[in-house]
């Protein structure tokens, strides 16, 4: 007789089909059948069955549930008739009587419940009901001929998820790519029969159950917080699509998240290896990675024309060393840009890590443009003279870049060697920071006042103010302000000193926006991290092409609402002309606006690019069109053609399976330091 039975259960008048095995005790019967009826309570479901038109038999228990298995196969029947009662139901028609009672206190005409206190009690502590998401793996196991069509690995994925939702353990004894025998953990002490044996299918590379007694008599749990088959492999197939839309998965987050939806306890351990098998699912192998790096740059190149990549590895060794990434619509596009350059290296996150360099430019509307990027093994001094190199070469000549970074000394070295005419201005945050941390030791409230007094130094104006300011600062100074502007020199980090054009730029916020944005970016394999990127830059570049396509004013809007803003500021001001389009604008205090030569007496205008509010009342007394007295990287018109050229994809399905052997590429020798690998950015605390 074949283990699987069809129970046809009836409840009130309605009728339904159940497929059961000989391997499901009575409270998978009774689950199965409430998941019909949902009106069901499966604490108060009541069965009863018969064979054959025969009498009703009691069904409460596995060993009922066994006895009804054993009469159906004498029987030589495979259909059961289950009647479906609800208990509940049953309990209230009898307690609830309905008496006259003349003489009762309750009064003539009323009546009496009858209440057991057991329905009560549980009224003052319930909980909701939860279905875990494990609920089904119950059924994964059903009957002989069943298909795995993904082969040994799916059939044995089931039949893990099998055995835990059911509570019990086995062994593998036949474990290969044919065949594959499950036997109860306690098959040799207690000789318990339940087995399941599956093999491959001729013809193809399914695989079938050919033979199983899902009957135990070993008396195995039904349920288990714990089991040895909620492996690294189960978690990985748990947690693979959280992985997928979140890089940065805990492993803390994993064990509460199982927990909670499948009722299973399992170990630090177990979610961290569970997380990194999912990502080698998702993203591939790391290494193998490497090697498909130079098939993806002389794709990139080809589909990507004008782009500039190139790839160092080590000829003997055959190991990676550096690869510069920029692609051509980003080369075009920065040339519509203002010329100012942010400069970073934030670390990756993937098994090698490495550091990725980012030079990002600003468009006229205040976003981020990113530039190009290099992956390397680490902030050097020997990677930053590269990496510059290579960003010089894409560059139009003749072009003064202004640059603003940290003050890493392999940068500033670099920077001085490859672009000596060019401004470098330290970031503002970092020197902030720098200075807080060389103050240590001393109160908080003269801390904050030194900081307060150096940015009032590094906004200054002009010369004089910077003086006026530099005095204060240095008036109750202990030596330790002093020390720490000794190796400062004033043009790096004063607007008053400073050599160039920093429209208005004191802080390296761009790179921290990039480094955000492509922080999900910085956990992949090689490969995948770059196209990653591209894709990440493409779609900003068509989506900056569509929004623009919509602008209707003239220059761009983010800036359209500075000029409004000034322009609301300074409506009360009066404007008097002296002569040869020298204005005097009177705004308490008054300033003096020349604009033939585009200065401000304010220097607002000369440092950032943008006529302020001075600016703006004297452009609109006169009648001016102010649109001329703008520089060109804030109109629209230029917006659009820094993005009017397009990055194309690279169609990863040409990629060879195996890489032939002239692109062998290995990884990086990197050496794995002390202690947790750290996933955030140590800021900056010193000169670096």
């Amino acid at each position: 007789m074949a283990s699987e039975l069809i129970m046809m259960c009836q409840h009130d008048g309605k009728f339904a089909a159940i497929r059961m095995n000989r391997g499901h005790d009575f409270s998978t019967v009774v689950l199965k059948i409430c998941a019909r009826w949902s009106n069901l309570d499966p604490d108060s479901v009541i069965l009863n069955y018969s064979l054959n038109d025969t009498e009703q038999i009691i069904l409460d228990n596995d060993d009922d549930l066994t006895t009804m298995f054993q009469n159906a196969e004498l029987a030589g029947i495979d259909d059961i008739m289950i009647t479906v009662k609800d208990g509940a139901k049953l309990f209230m028609d009898v307690a609830v009587q309905v008496t006259p009672t003349a003489k009762s206190h309750t009064g003539k005409g009323k009546h009496t419940m009858i209440v057991d206190d057991d329905d009560v009690i549980p009224s003052f502590c319930s909980h909701k009901k939860v279905k875990l998401l494990s609920s089904d793996w119950s059924d994964g196991i059903t009957a002989v001929g069943q298909r795995f069509e993904g082969g040994a690995s799916d059939f044995k994925k089931v039949l893990r998820k099998f055995a835990i939702e059911r509570g019990f353990e086995y062994t593998l004894s036949k474990n290969d790519k044919v065949r594959v025998t499950a036997q109860c953990k306690y098959r040799t002490v207690k000789k318990c029969l339940w087995h399941v044996h599956a093999r491959i299918m001729l013809g193809n590379e399914y695989f079938h159950i050919s033979s199983m007694d899902l009957a135990h008599t070993c008396g195995f749990a039904v349920r288990t917080l714990t089991n040895p088959h909620a492996t690294a492999e189960l978690v990985a197939d748990l947690v693979g699509d959280d992985v997928r839309g979140k890089h940065q998965t805990r492993p803390v987050d994993v064990v509460k998240g199982i927990k909670r939806d499948y009722g299973l306890n399992i170990s630090y351990h177990q979610a961290w290896w569970g997380i990194e098998k999912a990502r080698g699912l998702m993203f591939g192998d790391y290494v193998k990675s490497f090697s498909c790096l130079k098939w993806y740059v002389g794709a990139a190149k080809s589909t990507n024309p004008g782009s500039h990549i190139e790839l160092e590895s080590d000829e003997e060794t055959k190991r990676f060393k550096r690869l510069f990434v920029a692609f051509g619509a980003c080369v075009q596009g920065f040339n519509q840009c203002r010329p100012l350059i942010f400069l970073d290296a934030p670390h990756l996150k993937g098994r090698y890590r490495g550091t990725i360099m980012a030079a990002t430019g600003k468009n006229g509307n205040q976003g981020i443009f990113p530039i190009c990027f290099a992956i390397v093994d680490g902030e050097t001094y020997k990677n930053w003279p590269w990496f510059l190199e290579h960003l010089r070469s894409i560059l139009a000549p003749g072009k003064d870049i202004t640059f603003i970074s940290d003050r890493h000394t392999g940068l500033l070295m670099a920077r001085r060697d490859i672009f000596p005419e060019s401004g470098h201005g330290y970031c503002l945050l970092h020197l902030k920071r720098n200075l807080r941390d060389h103050l240590k030791g001393t109160t908080r409230a003269y801390r904050e006042r030194v900081v307060s007094e150096f940015v009032r130094c590094a906004y200054a104006p002009t010369r004089e103010i910077f003086h006026q300011n530099m005095t204060k600062l240095l008036s109750r100074d202990d030596g330790k302000v002093d020390e720490f502007l000794t190796n400062l020199r004033y043009e790096n980090w004063s607007y008053a000193f400073f050599r160039g054009q920093r429209y208005g730029e004191m802080t390296s916020n761009v790179d921290e926006s990039f480094n955000a944005w492509i922080d999900a970016e910085r956990h992949p394999p090689i490969t995948i991290l770059v196209d990653e990127l591209r894709k990440k830059i493409m779609n900003l570049m068509s989506e900056r092409r569509e929004e623009a396509s919509k602008w209707g004013c003239q220059i761009c809007p983010e800036m359209d609402k500075r000029m409004r803003a000034s322009f609301n500021e300074s409506r009360t001001w009066v404007v008097s002309a002296a002569g040869d389009g020298v204005y005097e604008v009177h705004s308490f205090p008054n300033v003096t606006v020349d604009i033939m030569r585009r200065i401000c007496s304010c220097q607002k205008w000369q440092l950032t690019g943008f006529p302020c509010a001075h600016v703006v009342i004297v452009l609109s007394s006169i009648g001016k069109d102010m649109t001329e007295y703008f520089d060109p990287y804030y109109f629209t018109q230029t917006f659009r053609a820094s993005y009017s050229t397009s990055i194309h994809p690279i169609p990863t399905v040409w990629m060879p399976e195996r890489p032939v052997d002239e692109d062998f590429l290995l990884p990086p020798l990197c050496k794995k330091p002390p202690g947790r690998p750290k996933n955030k950015r140590i800021p900056s605390r010193g000169r670096t």
